[in-house]
């Protein structure tokens, strides 16, 4: 999906006016030059979304994108895969689970990164 990422299930936008047009107005065909729509044409005979309208939507897109930031964040920084896996079967083999290198890797990363205390923002997504 265009201008979107995936997390949990869910997509979320990426900001930008060619995200908020194609939430507002999905399908249609559009050009922006020098700050104005200068094309746009709608198969289903929708109005021209005024340039409000977009800069609203893409606020509305930069809350939900801060919200996830801390995700992204988390992302770069846990170990690979393969050495995820190559500290779970050493603290499985020591039966250390609960306070093993793994956890402790996980845990810092989660605490570095940490998820926001306040509700994820509502609406839909995409």
């Amino acid at each position: 999906m265009f201008g979107h990422r995936p997390f949990k299930g869910k997509w979320y936008p990426v900001p930008g006016i060619d995200t908020a047009m194609t939430k507002l107005r999905p399908g249609c065909r559009w050009q922006i030059t020098d700050g104005e729509i200068t094309i746009y044409e709608d198969d289903l005979g929708r109005e021209c979304p005024t340039m409000d309208d977009l800069i609203r939507e893409v606020g509305r897109e930069e809350i939900i994108h801060k919200y996830f930031e801390y995700e992204r964040k988390r992302y770069d920084a846990y170990p690979t895969w393969r050495e995820q896996m190559d500290m779970l079967y050493h603290d499985i083999k020591s039966g250390n689970l609960n306070n093993g290198e793994w956890i402790t890797a996980i845990d810092a990363v989660k605490e570095e990164h940490p998820k926001p205390n306040y509700p994820e923002p509502d609406g839909s997504f995409c």
